[in-house]
Formats: structure tokens, sequence, C-alpha cells
């Protein structure tokens, strides 16, 4: 009877101890899918903030469209910081960077995919400058246009990326962003980074260059005689005293942009302006504490704003 009653109090125990396991483990399971639940909808939350901060961003620019649509420059109110707007539990910020104040790399071949020699002269200028090699621009080149022979000797097609261990294949397509440049030939280990703060990958190739928005670096790389740091004088200066330019030709006008050769300001007439039509919208969310970030491509046509291309990836 004693023996009978030991193996009953053990089994009990037994019982017991896989009740309070299976209890633990099922607490266990509830509380990461509580907390799975509670990250997707913060998340979710976020992107839609993230989405409100979009249609908030483009009203400026439509606005913008309607008001004072010929000439866009920094002192207008979509070029400043959307300051943090309060939500439940942390805040919605964010601010428009013209991407139509870089050089667009889609912009080297034509509608008819045709090399545009003043672009590729332009950037392998940009390339000379930051210390890379300027026929570098074949290579980019050859990463868009449609056929499988190289422009030059620095030129890559689907050949030379077979050749390359997990290398991708030229998409013969427009670049979507600039980070596609370092799966090119010579812009591989970072090298891409040297130039990726002056170049964009606007949607479309009939595109110029805000010379409202560029930077100095930019602008004194359309001729190899002009130092950046005058041109860098000149735009604070000119910031300065709330000044822009209203044509392309003032630029020419000034110091020390008045001595480049009438040739080659011809040339790159074509390629500058004053409107822009490409914006990237930098968005940051808090919430609970946790920090996400969000970039939009906003791309503005006849009075309206359209999504080219969204990440969630942090800037």
């Amino acid at each position: 009877m004693q023996k009978q009653q030991g193996i009953a109090l053990i089994t009990i125990l037994v019982m017991v101890a896989l009740a309070t396991i299976l209890a633990a483990t099922i607490a266990k399971r509830q509380a990461a899918t509580a907390e799975s639940t509670a990250y997707l909808m913060r998340q979710n939350q976020s992107l839609m903030y993230a989405k409100s901060a979009e249609v908030f961003f483009s009203e400026l620019l439509v606005d913008d469209a309607k008001n004072a649509g010929n000439i866009d420059h920094l002192n207008e109110t979509w070029a400043q910081p959307m300051p943090a707007f309060p939500v439940e539990d942390g805040y919605v910020a964010g601010r428009l960077e013209d991407e139509s104040g870089k050089f667009n790399l889609n912009s080297l071949l034509s509608e008819d995919g045709q090399v545009n020699l003043a672009a590729k002269t332009w950037f392998e200028m940009i390339l000379k400058r930051v210390g890379l090699p300027e026929q570098l621009s074949e290579a980019v080149i050859d990463w868009q246009d449609q056929d499988e022979t190289p422009v030059g000797s620095m030129g890559a097609e689907s050949s030379y990326y077979q050749g390359v261990p997990n290398a991708a294949l030229p998409p013969n397509a427009l670049f979507h962003s600039v980070e596609e440049l370092k799966l090119i030939r010579g812009f591989e280990d970072n090298k891409y980074k040297l130039i990726s703060n002056y170049v964009t990958a606007s949607p479309t190739r009939d595109t110029r260059v805000n010379i409202n928005t560029a930077s100095a670096f930019l602008l004194a790389s359309v001729d190899e005689k002009i130092e950046i740091q005058r041109v860098q004088q000149l735009l604070d200066q000119r910031t300065a005293n709330a000044e822009y330019f209203s044509n392309v030709s003032e630029l020419w006008e000034l110091e020390p942009f008045k001595d480049v050769a009438a040739e080659k300001r011809n040339s790159l007439n074509g390629l500058l302006g004053v409107q822009s039509n490409h914006f990237k919208a930098r968005i940051e969310v808090m919430l609970s504490d946790r920090k996400r970030q969000f970039s939009s491509d906003l791309v503005r046509h006849d009075q309206s704003v359209y999504v080219a291309y969204r990440s969630m990836a942090p800037f």
C-alpha cells in the first residue's frame, strides 16, 4: 500500500511538473507572439505615417508647381525641413532633397539609345575630379544600353561579368538607384561612394541639372580649369543674399564660369536648367522609442506628383 501511494505521489508530481512546463511554454510563446504582433503593428503604423508624410511633401511640390513652377531654388518652402510632427508615442519628421541638382546617370543615353556625348564628357570630368578613371563612363553606358558590344576599352557587357565570381549581369535598362554602380566594373569595393553624392538615377533620360540646387563640386566639374573653392564662395555669397538663377545664361556671366569656352557652354546648355522634377523624401518616424527611416523618390510632372520608388533602408 505504501509503495502504491509513493508511485501515485510521484506520478502526480510528474504531471504537475509537465503541466508547469507546458504552461510556461505556452506563456512564453504567447509573449513572443504578442511582441511580434506589436512589432508588426508598429511597423505598419510607421509605414502609414511615412506615407502620410509623402502626401504632405507631394502637396508642397504640387503647390510650388502651380505658383512658382518655372524656377526652383533652396529658398522655397519645399526645401525647408519638415518640423517634427507629434503623433501618439512618437513623432514624424522629414525633408525633401532635390535630386535634380545632381547628374542623372540615365542621361548618358538619349531616348533612342544613342550615347549623349555632352553628358558623357561631363560625367568623365566628375569621375576625374573624384580620382576615378574617366573611361569608367563606358562601363556605366554598357550597363544600360541595349546591345552586347562594349563602347570602349573599359566597357563591360555580359561577357565580362560572366567571368567575375558572383557578378550581376547588366540589366540593359535605366538605373533605378545609384547603388547599382557598385555592381559595375571599376566601382567595386565602395568606389562608387566617391561619386554617389553627385549623381542620381532619375526615372527619365531627358532631365537637366538644376543649377540653383547643384553642389559647388558638380558646377565646378563643367570645366577642368574651375576651382571648387571659388564656386563654393560664389554660392555662399548668393545664398547669404537669397539670390538664385533665373536662367542658365546668368551662370555664364559670373566668375569663374564666364571664362568657359563658348563651344563647351553650348554643349552644356542642354544639360542645365533652373527647374526640378525629381526629389527624394527622407522621412523619419519615431514610435515607442524605436526609430525607422524611409526614402521615397517623388517625380513631379504637369503639376502632379507620383512615387517612383520607396525604400525602408536606413539613410
